[in-house]
C-alpha cells in the first residue's frame, strides 16, 4: 500500500471525509430510537444477519469485544425477542445464534434508511465521479478487511 508523500494531501482529506461520515448520524439515529437499540446491539444484528447460526466466540471476534461483553449483549436481544439462542447440536456445550424476526425488522429499517440517504448524498455526483469514488471506498473497504488484527 502506497503511504502519501506528505500528510498534508491526508490533512486536507480528513475533515470533508469525517463531515461525510457525520451525515449518516441522523438516518442511524432514527433506526437506534425505534427499537431503542445501542450502537453495538444494531451491529452485533448486522453482523448476525451476515453469519446466522454462529456462536459466541464469532460475534465477539467480528466486533473487536470480548465474549463476556457479547454474552451480555446476546442476553439483552434475547429478551428483547430480537435474536434466539439454542444448542449447538454438533457441541452440546456450544449455542448457535439466531437472527429473529423481530431482528431482521430492526436491521431491515436501517439499510433501508442508509440506502435512501446515501442515495441523496451521492445524488450530487456525476457519473465520473460516482466510478471514482466506488474506486476508492472499494479500495479503503478492502484495506480494512484485510488488516491483521
Amino acid at each position: 500500500m502506497r503511504k502519501p508523500e506528505s500528510r498534508e494531501p491526508l490533512n486536507t482529506a480528513l475533515e470533508p471525509f469525517l463531515d461525510t461520515l457525520a451525515l449518516f448520524d441522523e438516518a442511524r439515529l432514527g433506526v437506534w430510537d425505534a427499537d431503542g437499540l445501542t450502537v453495538t446491539q444494531l451491529r452485533l444484528l448486522s453482523l448476525l444477519a451476515q453469519n446466522q447460526g454462529v456462536g459466541n466466540s464469532v460475534l465477539a471476534d467480528g466486533l473487536g469485544l470480548t465474549r463476556p461483553s457479547v454474552s451480555a449483549l446476546l442476553e439483552r436481544l434475547q429478551r428483547g425477542e430480537f435474536i434466539r439462542r439454542d444448542i449447538d447440536l454438533a457441541d452440546r456445550r456450544g449455542i448457535t445464534i439466531w437472527l429473529e424476526e423481530r431482528g431482521r425488522d430492526a436491521i431491515s429499517p436501517h439499510r433501508e434508511e442508509m440506502i435512501a440517504a446515501a442515495s441523496r448524498y451521492l445524488g450530487v455526483l456525476d457519473d465520473h465521479e460516482l466510478e471514482s469514488l466506488t474506486r476508492i471506498l472499494g479500495k479503503l473497504s478492502s484495506a480494512e478487511r484485510s488488516r491483521p488484527d
